[in-house]
């Protein structure tokens, strides 16, 4: 066995923050794993399962239209990835691969669905891996490219109240809601009017849009979000307002991210309930948010697995044919 000494300076040769990164990481999320079990606890999980029969078809069916919607915009995403390649793929191929690997990238994680999934299905069609890179960070891109300036407006015009036990104001943080707001609008107005248009970023080529490419960008990004939004208000009681969801929905976002939960089960929930717990009964708003999941996470991961396993019979069949 290596003695301390030895693994210490193995450690500090390689580079001592990757490795303090990873512990810090999986400290960070043992502890809201740990939170999150601790307040399932107090949950009254009949009432919860009361509330989610309580759920009308039309309402679910009306919260499946507006995901459908979401997961369509995100696969145009690709549409900007096939322009940019000039590759010969079909366009509603591409799309097909990256709403599948979306729904695997919700529920499994951004390694496992955003990059080794949605290559495994872009090997077996032919693309190489810098192809490959490239249609995963520009659809990244996009995806984030309205999220600053949606939750900068969220900050702007703060329509939830903020726990009191949040070591925030919103006078506080309508300070930064501008500065967000600028971050896509900077990068708009750089595909507008900036006299470099190319650079090399770690051996990858990178070129801007043109302006009004990047006007469209931000459109589909946003009408993404919002139409996720959607999705959790057309199930949320009455009263809520939409705005108040778009809120929630910005503030869970990047606290799934900082948490490195798959799915970023419970955060959502954690969030909406810390933010929204006063005014929404917390067995209806668990009910509305678990049925948001099996519209918006499950159902797509069930169909996605099963166009996958179809896509790997097929290719198996035509290269046992060839």
């Amino acid at each position: 066995m290596k003695s301390a000494t030895t693994a210490w300076a193995q450690m500090s040769s390689a580079g001592w923050w990757p490795v303090a990164k990873r512990i810090l990481i999986s400290a960070f999320t043992l502890g809201v794993i740990t939170l999150i079990a601790w307040k399932a606890r107090d949950i009254d999980w009949p009432a919860v399962g009361q509330a989610l029969r309580s759920i009308s078809p039309t309402t679910l069916a009306t919260a499946g239209g507006f995901a459908l919607l979401s997961y369509a915009l995100y696969g145009s995403f690709e549409m900007f990835g096939w322009h940019y390649l000039n590759h010969p793929l079909p366009r509603w191929r591409m799309a097909g691969v990256a709403t599948s690997s979306y729904a695997v990238n919700l529920n499994l994680g951004t390694l496992v669905g955003g990059v080794g999934f949605r290559y495994r299905l872009y090997a077996r069609l032919g693309l190489k891996v810098h192809q490959v890179v490239k249609l995963v960070s520009l659809s990244m891109l996009i995806n984030w490219l309205a999220y600053p300036l949606l939750l900068g407006v969220c900050l702007v015009f703060p329509v939830v109240a903020l726990p009191s036990d949040w070591s925030l104001t919103s006078e506080a943080l309508r300070w930064v809601g501008p500065l967000l707001c600028l971050v896509p609008l900077a990068y708009v107005a750089a595909c507008f009017w900036s006299p470099r248009r190319r650079w090399t970023v770690r051996g990858q080529k990178v070129a801007l849009p043109s302006g009004r490419m990047a006007c469209l960008q931000l459109a589909l990004s946003s009408a993404n979000w919002l139409a996720n939004a959607a999705a959790i208000h057309a199930l949320m009681p009455e009263g809520v307002s939409y705005l108040a969801v778009v809120s929630c929905l910005m503030v869970s976002a990047v606290a799934g991210v900082l948490a490195h939960i798959p799915g970023g089960l419970g955060v959502l929930e954690g969030v909406f309930m810390a933010l929204l717990g006063a005014q929404v009964p917390q067995a209806e708003l668990i009910g509305a948010l678990l049925a948001y999941r099996a519209v918006y996470y499950l159902g797509p991961l069930v169909l996605a697995l099963l166009a996958y396993l179809s896509f790997e019979a097929t290719h198996r069949r035509a290269a046992a044919a060839a």
